[in-house]
């Protein structure tokens, strides 16, 4: 553990993984205060700023790879706090963020979560980043309901999900959409405020017109677009509701392909942890994405590997797992998995993992 002082008026940029306590002043994350003795934990590929109210201390622990960086002021955009104060003057709103790939969308939503927190006693969370989702495993969509201030998006756990079985949006548009209606239409019990992160596909013609029908058909109270450029003018020309042009913060962490691939393989693994080869019976339980024949399953060589999503009455995501083995005579599925209760659907999807959740790039 090393003691540091951080003067009033700077932030901190913690890349993790990393421990950090506060022991004397004043400190917020992303509009979230942090009492003294209060433990942040920030994981591993993951960087949050610690904003000096008045001058602190704080102890810390850092891990493999994790950096401390000390800047000038807060990194926090006004245009976030502008945004912030309309969406406070909205009764239960419902926002959207848009943007491109590290362009800083789950930290907006982290800090509009926040600062939802000082008007609501709870704050709901919908994570339709399929790529890089911080609630529920990659493939799938996430919705999360908080009470508290969070440091990040990964803080808050899954109260419901929706398995979408890809990485990237584009060959299931349609599909992304209606999962985040779906999961809209629960949260909406909670009568709470309603956040949605998106995924970062936003640079051709295609994209733009997925995020404006995705905008035009959940219809939320506002739209906040982070855009550095003009590059998403044709989205906020086809939204129907209203948009809020803000800025991406000047201190964002930009993640190369193989960081972002091993941020999903790190949330493979957490939800594949204590997991087991179970045997299923796939003439007992109702198959998505994959075709039975004569009591055989089709392509059931190229099909090994994947990932699948057990699915309950209400066609949410249960948990997940990895194809390991056919036997067709037996009529059986060999499937690495936590999941322990009774099986009903079992939806295939398109990527492929190892047991350790490592994904196995597909060969020509």
């Amino acid at each position: 553990m090393v003691n540091i002082t951080l003067p009033a008026g700077k932030t901190l940029l913690v890349s993790g993984p990393a421990s950090l306590t506060l022991i004397e002043g004043e400190v917020a994350v992303l509009g979230a205060p942090v009492e003294k003795e209060d433990k942040l934990l920030i994981r591993e590929e993951k960087q949050i700023p610690i904003e000096a109210v008045t001058d602190a201390a704080l102890s810390t622990s850092l891990g493999t790879n994790a950096s401390l960086t000390e800047v000038e002021g807060s990194t926090i955009p006004n245009s976030w706090r502008s945004l912030a104060e309309a969406a406070l003057e909205a009764a239960f709103p419902k926002i959207i963020a848009i943007g491109d790939v590290d362009s800083g969308k789950s930290t907006l939503c982290t800090y509009l979560a926040n600062m939802l927190l000082n008007k609501y006693t709870r704050v709901s969370v919908i994570d339709a980043d399929v790529g890089q989702s911080d609630i529920g495993p990659p493939t799938s969509i996430g919705l999360g309901v908080t009470d508290g201030y969070i440091l990040s998006l990964a803080d808050i756990d899954p109260a419901s999900m929706f398995f979408v079985g890809h990485t990237s949006p584009a060959p299931v548009q349609d599909k992304v959409i209606l999962g985040i209606r779906k999961l809209m239409e629960l949260s909406s019990i909670n009568n709470s405020p309603i956040i949605i992160n998106t995924d970062g596909w936003v640079a051709d013609r295609e994209a733009c017109q997925f995020k404006a029908s995705m905008i035009n058909e959940i219809s939320p109270d506002l739209v906040a677009v982070i855009q550095s450029e003009r590059e998403i003018d044709p989205i906020m020309d086809a939204a129907s509701s209203p948009v809020i042009r803000v800025q991406s913060p000047a201190a964002i962490r930009k993640r190369t392909r193989d960081e972002r691939r091993r941020l999903r393989e790190l949330s493979y693994r957490r939800y594949l942890a204590d997991a087991v080869t179970r045997q299923i019976s796939f003439d007992k339980v109702e198959l998505r994405g994959a075709q039975v024949r004569n009591g055989r399953l089709l392509a059931a060589t190229q099909m090994l590997r994947s990932i699948v999503g057990f699915l309950d009455e209400k066609n949410l995501l249960s948990g997940i797992g990895i194809l390991k083995g056919v036997e067709q005579k037996a009529k059986v599925l060999r499937i690495y998995t936590p999941m322990r209760r009774p099986v009903e659907v079992i939806e295939f999807g398109s990527v492929k993992l190892t047991d350790d959740g490592k994904e196995i790039q597909n060969t020509p």
